[in-house]
């Protein structure tokens, strides 16, 4: 068989759930974080609220929220459902899932570090700046919204949005009560940041309203094509483990292919048999690609390409994969031990489960593959 038992495995629904609930609440306490640094900076006190407790209270809870979004980047990398490493959590932009959208969120990340390490050393770096990078704190709120909205699955959930728009209607009080106080500004600049805070504001909801809330986004974000497709694939039922999962052995002769023949009528399950041959593409990275014939002397050609950093024993951590089958082109939904599952594209999608195994002596592929109409499972 192909190595087994392989590497690759997916930390559970828990830490999908974890990484998607304290996402929210983070949000929840970037927003108090700014809102209690508004109270402080314009000096409101009442008899039971002195200023020192508006100042403990913002130092506190920017703490907090600094614990939630750490368990926030833990979950997201240690579930392993999406391609984020912890690297993607600090260096924007570089992540190979919707890398735009993730990188805001490094950058709010990092931002709120700054904000939190320059307060630590406030006595030591002086107060002009100190203060400089602290106002970078008011960039890092629309960052985390635009980063949520972007990236998030529950983006277009009701709460979520609820959650959303409370937190936009309180940081745009708490901005104007501070424009309105008049406390180190000129006239002209309190009306530039207002403007500015409004421009912010419809910016957001008119990216939400054309982005996250519209058919295709999960395309137009930056997702792969591999990834959707073992979303949908893990949805009809079929049990598939999520990416990176690892598999497919040493390299063998491809046996040359043709196009002719015609795809079997779903549902159907035939033997498979074949080869197989692995191309390096440098930087530690492979192409494995399987070249297989169905037992039905009818049935066309079927190729395999799976992509992704060579795993130990030869194996790869699937990055991305393509499937023909005769004329249909399709994804590779996932790859897991001697089992691959993807989804054939077309006017009739078709799914398809392949389980191959090898011969240790010769390196021939064996197996079986089984077809069904995609969304009704095996």
């Amino acid at each position: 068989m192909m190595p087994a038992p392989l590497l690759g495995s997916t930390g559970g629904t828990a830490l999908w759930y974890l990484t998607r609930a304290t996402g929210v609440v983070g949000l929840v306490l970037l927003t108090g974080t700014v809102v209690i640094g508004v109270v402080a900076s314009v000096g409101w006190t009442r008899d039971r609220w002195p200023r020192f407790l508006s100042q403990h209270v913002h130092r506190n809870l920017s703490l907090l929220c600094l614990g939630f979004v750490a368990v926030h980047v833990a979950t997201t990398v240690g579930d392993g459902y999406v391609p984020i490493d912890v690297a993607d959590a600090f260096v924007p932009f570089r992540s190979p899932y919707r890398p735009l959208w993730v990188g805001l969120g490094a950058l709010a990340l990092d931002l709120l570090l700054a904000v939190l390490v320059t307060s630590a050393l406030r006595h030591r770096i002086g107060y002009a700046n100190w203060r400089f990078v602290h106002w970078l704190a008011y960039a890092c709120w629309p960052i985390a919204v635009l980063h949520g909205l972007g990236t998030g699955s529950d983006a277009s959930l009701g709460p979520v949005l609820a959650v959303d728009a409370a937190c936009t209607a309180v940081v745009l009080a708490a901005v104007a009560w501070r424009l309105a106080t008049g406390r180190t500004f000129g006239t002209a600049q309190r009306l530039a940041a207002a403007i500015l805070a409004v421009v912010v504001v419809v910016a957001i909801g008119a990216f939400a309203a054309l982005g996250p809330l519209s058919p295709g986004w999960s395309h137009r974000a930056g997702t792969s094509s591999a990834l959707l497709a073992r979303i949908a694939a893990k949805n009809t039922g079929v049990p598939v483990v999520p990416a990176p999962s690892t598999t497919v052995a040493t390299s063998t002769p491809v046996a040359p292919v043709t196009t002719s023949g015609q795809v079997p009528a779903t549902p159907f399950t035939v033997g498979v048999t074949g080869s197989q041959t692995t191309t390096s593409l440098g930087g530690g990275r492979v192409r494995i690609t399987l070249a297989l014939h169905l037992g039905d002397p009818t049935a066309p050609p079927l190729t395999i390409v799976l992509e992704g950093a060579a795993a130990p024993g030869g194996g790869v951590s699937l990055a991305d994969g393509s499937v023909d089958l005769g004329p249909d082109h399709g994804t590779v939904a996932s790859l897991h031990g001697d089992t691959v599952v993807a989804v054939l594209a077309g006017d009739a999608p078709i799914e398809l489960v392949v389980t191959l195994r090898v011969d240790q002596g010769t390196g021939a592929l064996s197996g079986t593959v089984t077809g069904t109409r995609y969304g009704t499972g095996p």
